[in-house]
């Protein structure tokens, strides 16, 4: 058995993985960015007398929701992925 070969796949699913951990990590990093900057958008919502302006952090609010709720399912479906890779 050649074990040069089977260490350089060893180091190239090292590789994969710790990229994938840190794809994992800047998600969530964006994820709880989004959070703080919704918590900040709606407090701007409730203090805001201009409709117009309240409309466009609505928007921005509804937006940075959506984005949270596409990246958490992403998160969620990888996590069920890898429950069915190890079983």
């Amino acid at each position: 058995m050649d074990f040069s070969k089977l260490n350089l796949e060893f180091a190239n699913m090292q590789n994969t993985i710790s990229k994938y951990n840190e794809i994992i990590l800047n998600i969530k990093n964006k994820v709880k960015n989004n959070e703080k900057e919704i918590s900040k958008l709606e407090t701007k919502i409730k203090n805001t007398k201009n409709t117009i302006e309240k409309d466009c952090n609505r928007l921005l609010l509804d937006v940075l929701k959506n984005e949270n709720t596409f990246f958490e399912s992403i998160i969620d479906s990888e996590v069920k992925n890898n429950e069915k890779v190890i079983r």
